[in-house]
């Protein structure tokens, strides 16, 4: 059985929310990256990237999430954990304690 991919756009309020479903990795990442720039294209004045939805994350999917995090616009951007795997990739990378992350309710 084969997960599919999504990354969707949900607007909550004044924030803009990107959903990405499944599994971010080489494959998927480019679709992700594209969503991603959609979002930044907005003048949203915050993007929530909801990590809940992902099951696995590898390196593709972690460059995508910090290109994206450095890009114009990516001081907008926060994120909401994901699963012990997702933040255990950003634990091993270093990353968790640099990246903007805050609970789902705001």
């Amino acid at each position: 059985m084969i997960d599919e991919f999504e990354a969707d756009l949900e607007v909550r309020g004044e924030e803009l929310w990107v959903l990405p479903v499944g599994d971010l990795d080489v494959a998927t990442a480019p679709e992700l990256s594209e969503t991603l720039s959609l979002a930044l294209s907005t003048d949203a004045p915050a993007i929530v990237i909801d990590l809940r939805g992902l099951q696995l994350m590898d390196s593709t999917g972690l460059r995508t999430l910090l290109e994206v995090q450095s890009a114009e616009g990516g001081e907008r951007i926060a994120f909401v954990p994901g699963n012990e795997h997702i933040q255990g990739v950003f634990r091993l990378s270093g990353f968790l304690e640099t990246l903007p992350f805050r609970a789902a309710d705001g």
